[in-house]
């Protein structure tokens, strides 16, 4: 079992660098088929070859065991007021989530995208007019446009009520 976790963790991160197995395998110094079976969890591996595998993919050993962690693809923005969950197909870096709150936080300046996106579609709206299903679709194309990623923005309401 934990030569199987252990295996496609290291198989995702691979996969993650860009690596095929043979280029992988020539940069940790291992034979391909070693690689192919570590990741099929059908090797036993040593420590020795654990800090190959793992030096090679630029991670620490305890990243190589990170298996339960699940990849971060859901984040909540606070967008002036109106909460939204944003929902990635793919994994998001702190990176990226400070550019995706950045993205969010400029929107309503002036000089903005969002602005220039309205402006481009004839509209004769203020961003604090349209509704939250229009926010979330020209969040979408400006991230798609500046980023290059797919995302889905969906408008939440939070409401709390306290009773004493």
């Amino acid at each position: 079992m934990i030569k199987s976790l252990v295996g496609q963790e290291i198989r995702k991160l691979r996969n993650r660098k860009g690596y095929s197995q043979e280029a992988f395998s020539k940069v940790c110094g291992l034979d391909r088929t070693y690689i192919a079976n570590v990741e099929l969890g059908k090797r036993n591996i040593s420590i020795e070859n654990l800090h190959k595998i793992a030096a090679a993919l630029e991670v620490s050993l305890s990243e190589l065991f990170a298996f339960g962690t699940p990849d971060e693809k859901t984040i909540l923005l606070n967008i002036n007021g109106e909460m939204f969950i944003l929902e990635s197909k793919e994994e998001l870096t702190m990176e990226l989530k400070d550019t995706l709150e950045i993205i969010c936080r400029c929107a309503y300046e002036e000089d903005s995208d969002f602005n220039l996106l309205l402006e481009e579609t004839g509209s004769e709206e203020e961003m604090s007019d349209l509704s939250n299903f229009h926010l979330a679709d020209m969040f979408q194309q400006i991230v798609k446009k500046e980023l290059g990623i797919d995302v889905v923005f969906k408008a939440i309401d939070l409401e709390l009520k306290i009773e004493e």
